[in-house]
């Protein structure tokens, strides 16, 4: 039986194009990650699409646990996410990072999940107030940037985020309101 691939260490080109397009509503959600132990070494790469479980439990809970090195070395974790973390995701990554405290998370999304809901604003808000937490909406470069680490080849296509930036300032300005605790705004 044919079974799609769900993660590994590059995404295809026409995955990142379709999930991470800030204008589209695409239902996975996808997880590129760079994991770097200590201020040397190599850092690893790797993404995950959200299946049984959600994409940053499943990092957490399976993919980490078999990368962890040492509870001694910092390590710090980039994500990518095609979708803001939701209430639940949120919480787990704080329980996690109070397991383990050498670990900081900067997480970069290319969209905002059902920010109508209350849940996923507090739970937005909770993850930031974690000092081992940032969060923001992903720039132009940093499409660039995961378009050059997570795809594979070298045809380059620097077309593919025209048009993202009035998106991207729209949904960058929506996550400074939840940060603040503004009213929330149907727009």
């Amino acid at each position: 039986m044919y079974k799609k691939k769900l993660k590994g260490m590059h995404v295809s080109k026409k995955a990142l194009k379709h999930n991470f397009d800030p204008w589209k509503a695409p239902q996975d959600t996808y997880l590129l990650c760079k994991l770097q132990w200590g201020e040397t070494g190599k850092p690893w790469i790797h993404w995950v699409k959200k299946d049984r479980y959600h994409a940053e439990v499943y990092f957490l809970e399976k993919i980490f646990k078999t990368r962890r090195s040492n509870n001694y070395v910092n390590c710090s974790i980039t994500w990518y996410l095609s979708w803001s973390p939701c209430a639940e995701c949120c919480l787990k990554i704080l329980n996690f990072l109070k397991k383990n405290s050498n670990v900081t998370i900067d997480i970069y999304v290319a969209r905002l999940y059902r920010i109508q809901d209350e849940k996923n604003r507090q739970g937005l808000r909770k993850l930031v107030s974690s000092e081992e937490v940032t969060i923001a909406v992903m720039e132009i470069e940093d499409y660039t940037y995961c378009w050059k680490t997570f795809t594979q080849g070298v045809a380059a296509d620097d077309s593919w985020t025209e048009g993202f930036q009035s998106k991207i300032t729209k949904n960058r300005l929506k996550l400074k309101d939840i940060l603040e605790d503004l009213p929330f705004i149907e727009s």
